[in-house]
C-alpha cells in the first residue's frame, strides 16, 4: 500500500483530534493489511490502527471486546482507549503503546513457552464463546468442507489467465484436507474463541516477562487446535508441546494438527481468488501458500 505522505499525515493529525490529542511525532509502523502509525503524545505512546477496507464495525467490536475483557482479567493486551472513529469510510481505533520486544529468533525454549501462554490464553478464550462468531469469518472446517464448488466456479477462470499450475495444486490439497478433517470428526472438535495468528512476533517480553499480546484481529470462533496449528504453523512442534504440557489435546485434534494449518492456509488462498482479476501481489501470495501446504508436516510428539 502507497502512502501519500503529504497527505496522511494530516489525515492522522484530524483523526487524532477526535481523541483531542495533539501528537508530538508520528511515525508509520506497518501499512500491509491494518495501517499502523506510533503516535507520540508528551510521556504517553499510542498506536494508531486505521482497518483495512471491507472491515465492518460488527466486526472490529468483536475484537475491541476480546481485548477489554482480556485487559479485565489482567491480561497485558492492548484495550482500544475508546471506540470507532469513522472517517471517509475507513475505521480508525486507538490502542495505548505496549512495552518490550518479541523474542526473535526463537530456540526452543522460547517456542515452547509461547505454547503454554497460547494455552494460558484459551483457558480465559474459552469462556468468551458467548461472544458467538465474529462477522465475515466461519469456523476453518466448515470453509473446507463447503467452498470446494465456490473455488471451481469462481477461482479456475481467474487464475488460469496466469497461473494454472497454482489452482491445480489449491484444489489438490483441498480436496485431500477435507477428506482427512472429515475422517478425523473434526466438525465435532473442541470449539474456542481463537487467536489466529501467536507467531513470536505478536508476543512482547520485558525483562524476560511477557508484557505484551499483539494483533486480535484474526480472533474468532473456530476449533481449539486450529489455534495451536497456526501457532505451530507447518512444523514448529515446540509450540504444540508447550501447549499440551498446560492443556490435554485429544488425539484426534494432535492427529489433523498438520491439516489445520493447511486448512487455515487454504481459507486464506481462498478469499484471495475471490476476486475476479489475480493482482501480482496475489499470485505471491498464492505461491506461499502453496509453498505452506507442501511443507506442513505431521507433528511428531
Amino acid at each position: 500500500m502507497r502512502l501519500n505522505k503529504t497527505i496522511i499525515p494530516d489525515m492522522v493529525q484530524k483523526v487524532l483530534g477526535m481523541w483531542n490529542i495533539a501528537p508530538d511525532h508520528v511515525s508509520l509502523i506497518k501499512a500491509k493489511g491494518n495501517t499502523h502509525w506510533r503516535v507520540q503524545h508528551g510521556r504517553e505512546a499510542f498506536v494508531l490502527r486505521m482497518y483495512r477496507r471491507g472491515q465492518t464495525g460488527s466486526s472490529i467490536r468483536y475484537e475491541l471486546d476480546i481485548l477489554r475483557r482480556l485487559h479485565d482479567r489482567g491480561w497485558p493486551v492492548a484495550a482500544a482507549v475508546d471506540g470507532v472513529v469513522w472517517r471517509d469510510g475507513s475505521a480508525f481505533v486507538l490502542f495505548p503503546l505496549l512495552p518490550g520486544h518479541p523474542h526473535t529468533p526463537e530456540n526452543d525454549q522460547r517456542r515452547r513457552r509461547r505454547g503454554r501462554i497460547l494455552a494460558e490464553l484459551h483457558c480465559e478464550l474459552g469462556a468468551l464463546a458467548c461472544l458467538g462468531q465474529r462477522s465475515g469469518w466461519r469456523r476453518v472446517d466448515e470453509v473446507v468442507m463447503e467452498d470446494e464448488r465456490r473455488l471451481d466456479q469462481g477461482s479456475e477462470r481467474a487464475l488460469n489467465i496466469s497461473s494454472p499450475e497454482l489452482f491445480r495444486s489449491a484444489v489438490r490439497y483441498l480436496e485431500g484436507v477435507r477428506d482427512r478433517l472429515e475422517a478425523a470428526g473434526a466438525s465435532h472438535l473442541p470449539v474456542t474463541v481463537v487467536h489466529g495468528d501467536l507467531i513470536a512476533q505478536n508476543l512482547l517480553f520485558r525483562d524476560g516477562t511477557l508484557s505484551g499480546v499483539l494483533d486480535f484481529d484474526s480472533a474468532h470462533l473456530d476449533l481449539r487446535a486450529v489455534d495451536v496449528a497456526c501457532a505451530r504453523r507447518s512444523r514448529d512442534d515446540e509450540v504444540a508441546r508447550g501447549y499440551l504440557e498446560v492443556i490435554p489435546l485429544s488425539a484426534e485434534e494432535v492427529g489433523c494438527l498438520d491439516d489445520l494449518w493447511r486448512a487455515n492456509v487454504l481459507r486464506y488462498a481462498l478469499r484471495l481468488l475471490e476476486s475476479e482479476s489475480i493482482s501480482g501481489e496475489a499470485i505471491s501470495e498464492l505461491e506461499w501458500c502453496v509453498a505452506q501446504l507442501e511443507k506442513t508436516r505431521p507433528f511428531k510428539s
